[in-house]
């Protein structure tokens, strides 16, 4: 059974913290939504680095790492205003998604297979 769930803001440096080391590697994608206009894959399948929440910049950030040169692409949410986690048990992916203040959804998957 999958679980639906907004982190409140107090507590999303905590709980990305906990993510980030319980999904270390796992495969990540991410998404950007920008009704009614496009939305655009930023990530495929990369190997998640670390998913964070900094409260005194305000801004989320996911980081993965490429394979084909080896590097890391961050992307930024400036000012987010709401993170809602869509969980699953086993092997099921796990989505996050962050509403920034732009109108803009981004939408990150994480794989648990790669595990």
């Amino acid at each position: 059974m999958r679980t639906h769930q907004t982190i409140a803001p107090d507590r999303w440096t905590e709980y990305l913290d906990g993510v980030s080391h319980a999904l270390a590697d796992g495969e990540v994608s991410i998404e950007t939504l920008n009704p009614p206009f496009s939305s655009q894959i930023a990530a495929d399948r990369l190997a998640l680095q670390f998913v964070a929440y900094d409260g005194r910049d305000d801004v989320f950030e996911v980081a993965a790492v490429t394979d084909n040169p080896p590097s890391v692409i961050h992307h930024l949410v400036d000012h987010p205003e709401r993170i809602l986690i869509e969980d699953g048990p086993g092997a099921a992916p796990m989505t996050i998604a962050v509403d920034g203040q732009d109108g803009v959804r981004t939408v990150i998957t994480i794989e648990r297979d790669r595990l």
